[in-house]
């Protein structure tokens, strides 16, 4: 007995989206983006007749999701009433007495994990599945991980495990020993971390299907595949509708306006730069002759979103230009800053320069 499964996680429906760069509009169009993506992975279900979909942990951010929108939710999960819907919750939408799921009409292919401090046992029978699952009743630290290593599996069945969990022994999260349970479990489907990652060869976390920070540079989708026993297939399937990525250009003082422009510009393809969400980290050294708020500013219509990391060092170039001018108020201001200490004192050199390169130099 084989079955087809989709292994998703951490779609953070709801979400706020905390990044100070956003814009208000942003924020809601990336809402907008959790939705059509959920809704992707649901028309993916269908057309390729999965039997199985499980959802690991953090379907919805519990704190904003309203009533509406879990019976939206409910009526999605209802045009694939084919699969097997299994939901366990996470550190975000946790379930315990206040959980709004609780309230909603699930459809009967929905199976929500609300065990809390034991280990829920789902069966199977027509595909010969035993599933195992365990839900965060809270958002803080969970010490449960010896009711996973105590699960005695039926060794004739398909075993699967079903898990918001860190396996780096970490203290905030419930942590698990992959490999005290690699050998118990036929396929492990792991949430909670939100890039995709390949523990070992059955324990695996599928990562978020949309990227939510510029934490998550990898590539994010699903996780789709085959199982049967002793047997499994399976492969990682992007579906992100944008990425976050990370460049790092290095500056020098001889590098002009237009020049420090056009490597931000074509610092990669044109196609991610009008899609995707960029992070320009610039370090080295900037002329203090040149505006990096006025470049900055330049390059935004370049990309649809760009946020600048500045790690540089402003770094005069006058030097020789008021070599004669020892005691001079040019040269009392630049001994001030001698030792750049932060970003605050870099720019109020540049500033000062600016300002004195308009007065007259007195001997």
């Amino acid at each position: 007995m084989k079955f087809k499964f989709i292994h998703t996680s951490d779609i953070h429906l709801g979400m706020k989206f905390n990044i100070k760069e956003f814009s208000i509009k942003e924020r809601k169009k990336r809402r907008e983006e959790l939705w059509d993506t959920f809704e992707e992975i649901i028309r993916i279900a269908k057309d390729e007749d999965v039997q199985y979909l499980f959802i690991v942990g953090d379907l919805t951010e519990s704190e904003y999701i309203s009533f509406k929108l879990l019976n939206k939710i409910a009526k999605i999960f209802e045009s694939i009433k084919n699969t097997n819907i299994i939901i366990s919750c996470g550190r975000s939408d946790a379930y315990n007495i206040n959980s709004m799921y609780e309230y909603v009409e699930w459809p009967e292919n929905v199976y929500i994990i609300k065990s809390t401090n034991s280990v829920q046992k789902l069966m199977f029978p027509e595909d010969n599945v035993c599933l195992y699952s365990l839900s965060w009743d809270k958002a803080s630290k969970n010490h449960n991980s010896q009711l996973i290593y105590d699960i005695s599996v039926e060794q004739n069945k398909l075993n699967i495990l079903l898990l918001s969990c860190d396996t780096y022994m970490e203290d905030e999260m419930l942590s698990i020993n992959a490999d005290l349970i690699k050998n118990k479990f036929d396929y492990c489907a792991l949430g909670g971390k939100h890039n995709y990652e390949k523990v070992q060869n059955n324990v695996i976390y599928c990562g978020t299907p949309e990227p939510l920070s510029f934490e998550e540079v990898k590539e994010h989708g699903i996780v789709k595949g085959i199982l049967e026993k002793n047997n499994i297939f399976f492969d990682f399937h992007p579906i992100a509708k944008r990425r976050f990525i990370i460049r790092e250009i290095e500056l020098d003082s001889t590098f002009g306006y237009n020049k420090t422009l056009d490597l931000i510009k074509f610092s990669g393809d044109t196609f991610s730069n009008i899609k995707d969400y960029i992070k320009i980290i610039l370090t080295g050294f900037v002329n203090t002759e040149i505006s990096m708020d006025e470049i900055e500013n330049e390059a935004k219509q370049f990309f649809y979103y760009i946020e600048f990391d500045e790690k540089f060092t402003y770094k005069s170039t006058e030097e020789k230009k008021y070599v004669d001018n020892e005691f001079n108020i040019v040269e009392s201001y630049k001994l001030q800053f001698e030792n750049l200490q932060n970003k605050l004192e870099q720019k109020a050199l540049k500033l000062g320069f600016e300002v004195l390169r308009k007065e007259k130099v007195v001997k």
